[in-house]
């Protein structure tokens, strides 16, 4: 096997030729999701509800939850209308309108074990359909319960980057550059940054994406109490060496990090991925300072609305 061979296999972060090859396309989203769909594999092996529960977004959750807990509900009041108008009975029949109403709120309160006794199922097959409501009630309270746990119980890492990254002067010459900072209370230790800078060659017929690490001036921290400005210099040694923005477009290039850290919550080990593609980098600009006056008792304190702020900058300001 050749050596530059060998460069690409050590180079390629899992993606493969074909997805790495692919032009006009992130590689990785800025959620860090990848821009990958499985077909060929039957529904049920592609479609996890229980991965999905626990990763949807707190709205779409909620939103499913509501209509899976309506459509139990309106399936059980149809058995109730088709067992016939005689099916309910007690006080409170005539209280809540038609028939439909009736069965309705009666599934309700037979789903969620309320029991008001206002109604009550009249005869033996309407008892055994509550019989099952009340046992498909019992074990889908106890899923939404459990998958509300494993939601708030999961670890993450809610790492903030910048929406841009920057190629600002650093030490006499140049540098790429982002930010990060930690969105919530609990405290990051032992973060690592590994940051790959992937390109097409410059190939005419058939261009083949390659994968090149870009060294850190720090690539790990202990502590992230604050924001962490991750630096490539770029040096004679870099692949950014001798690189326009209008290079970067034209062989679709794209910065690729992944970031990992330790939870001191949940003492587990934490991700987050993010990319930065052409149109995702200014150049001439350097970060704006995020910091904000100290406080009366000390403390330090970080805008985090600042993150992504940067001012414009002459070559070799």
């Amino acid at each position: 096997m050749a050596p530059s061979e060998q460069r690409e296999e050590k180079g390629d972060l899992g993606l493969g030729r074909i997805v790495s090859n692919t032009r006009g396309r992130r590689l990785l989203n800025p959620d860090g999701s990848f821009n990958v769909v499985r077909d060929g594999l039957p529904w049920h092996q592609v479609y996890s509800a229980y991965h999905d529960a626990l990763t949807t977004t707190w709205p779409r959750f909620l939103a499913w939850t509501a209509v899976i807990y309506l459509g139990i509900n309106l399936v059980f009041a149809s058995f109730f209308l088709l067992l016939g108008p005689n099916v309910l009975a007690g006080p409170g029949v005539a209280m809540l309108g038609g028939r439909i109403w009736r069965a309705f709120f009666f599934s309700v309160q037979t789903f969620a074990t309320i029991g008001y006794g206002s109604i009550i199922a009249n005869g033996v097959f309407s008892n055994l359909v509550v019989t099952v409501e009340a046992f498909t009630g019992l074990l889908a309270q106890a899923l939404i319960t459990g998958l509300l746990f494993a939601r708030f119980a999961r670890p993450t890492m809610a790492l903030r980057y910048t929406s841009i990254a920057l190629i600002a002067p650093f030490q006499g010459g140049q540098a790429f550059m982002f930010r990060v900072a930690n969105m919530r209370r609990n405290e990051l230790i032992d973060i690592d940054a590994k940051v790959s800078f992937s390109i097409l060659d410059d190939g005419d017929k058939d261009p083949t994406r390659r994968f090149h690490a870009l060294e850190l001036e720090r690539r790990s921290v202990s502590f992230l109490p604050l924001s962490w400005t991750l630096v490539h210099p770029i040096t004679p040694g870099s692949p950014l060496w001798g690189l326009t923005a209008a290079d970067l477009e034209r062989r679709d290039a794209e910065v690729l990090v992944l970031m990992q850290g330790t939870d001191d919550t949940f003492a587990t080990r934490v991700a987050s991925r993010r990319s930065y593609r052409s149109e995702d980098i200014v150049w001439g600009a350097k970060f704006a300072s995020v910091f904000t006056p100290a406080r009366a008792d000390g403390r330090l304190a970080i805008d985090m609305a600042r993150l992504d702020q940067y001012e414009r900058v002459a070559r070799g300001d």
